[in-house]
């Protein structure tokens, strides 16, 4: 391998057992997360709802989940927090979006 792929390769983490036990929290945090900011906070499913919730959710959430992969994109190495807010961002914004799709 030439350096350049060694240099993207050591920014994923190893998939074992416990990788795919934190990417199965990671999911759920981030379904939970986008749900929760829309739903509670933006009261998208009360009698007060606009229709704006999940797009005004899918927007705070797709500034995170763009700001994320560009910071990713220029990290030099691994860094498992920021790997991990990566993929959690993914979650949220797919959530919000999906439910903006569906909903509105």
């Amino acid at each position: 391998m030439n350096e350049e792929t060694l240099e993207l390769v050591a920014k994923v983490p190893q998939v074992t057992f416990v990788f795919w036990i934190i990417k199965i929290l990671a999911t759920t945090l981030g379904e939970t997360g986008g749900d929760a900011v829309t739903m509670s906070w933006l009261r998208e499913t009360t009698a007060e709802a606009k229709g704006t919730g999940y797009l005004i959710g899918t927007g705070i959430f797709g500034v995170i989940f763009i700001v994320a992969v560009l910071v990713q994109i220029r990290a030099k190495k691994f860094h498992p927090f920021l790997y991990w807010l990566t993929i959690v961002a993914t979650t949220t914004v797919g959530t919000t979006l999906a439910d903006y799709c569906d909903r509105s």
